[in-house]
């Protein structure tokens, strides 16, 4: 009996995990209107302008204002080097501080630009529109790049966030693909576009869940996604629970 209930317990687990992508497929594609009226509204800036000027808290930009101020102290010879060491250590925790919510937030908006594709299949975005918010969203990868690097200076994870980030550009429209066994190339319609967007954009969201995951975090970001984390490690505990008093019936 008790073998057979740990049986049905994992198997409910691989289900539980298995229809978790087509749930949070289906919830994601109820947002899709609301994307299609923000884009629509919000002034999106040029793509140059985005990745030489990302955005800074205020908190921040106060920091670094101040950092400034004391660095031209320094050099006139009126403060303490330890004391801008110290004003250079504040900013620079500031930024990095909450790089692994800022992780997160940057998969919500990989998984806001996969409904933005959603909504250019369906025709209720244009290529351009689409396009705008894609060079808004990989100037913000950029800008976490740097932050994530210097919270966690490696190699590998800025060879696997170049790798991300490479990911997402190709998802820029039109896409166009080279004809087997011919030298031109053709434009993929809407539909099929979507296909190869959603491919990419879901191994940039590996990447980025492998990165959390190395560092100790749930990556799980939606509710749905965070309820059914929450019952898969409810289901495994269990398991564990019963495996051990399997062990402890076996050793009667």
């Amino acid at each position: 009996m008790d073998i057979l209930t740990i049986i049905v317990l994992v198997v409910a687990v691989v289900i539980a995990v298995l229809l978790s992508s087509m749930l949070i497929s289906s919830m994601l594609s109820k947002q899709m209107r609301a994307i299609q009226a923000m884009i629509a509204t919000s002034t999106l800036e040029t793509p140059t302008r985005e990745v030489t000027t990302p955005t800074k808290s205020i908190g921040s930009k106060k920091a670094e204002e101040s950092f400034e101020k004391e660095r031209k102290k320094v050099f006139q010879g009126g403060v303490n080097e330890e004391e801008i060491l110290k004003k250079l250590k504040q900013v620079i925790d500031e930024k990095v501080q909450n790089v692994l919510n800022e992780a997160k937030r940057k998969k919500e908006r990989l998984l806001m630009l996969l409904d933005v594709a959603r909504g250019y299949a369906l025709g209720f975005i244009s290529e351009d529109e689409y396009n705008a918010f894609l060079m808004k969203v990989l100037a913000e990868l950029d800008e976490f790049k740097r932050l994530w690097l210097a919270r966690f200076p490696s190699q590998s994870d800025r060879d696997r966030l170049n790798q991300m980030i490479s990911y997402v550009a190709r998802t820029k429209l039109p896409i166009e693909v080279r004809e087997k066994g011919k030298e031109r190339t053709i434009t993929l319609s809407p539909d099929e576009a979507l296909i190869r967007i959603t491919s990419n954009i879901n191994s940039a969201l590996s990447i980025l869940d492998d990165l959390i995951k190395k560092r100790g975090e749930n990556p799980a970001v939606t509710p749905l996604e965070i309820q059914l984390s929450q019952e898969v490690e409810k289901l495994r505990k269990k398991v564990e629970q019963l495996e051990a008093r399997l062990q402890e019936l076996e050793a009667l």
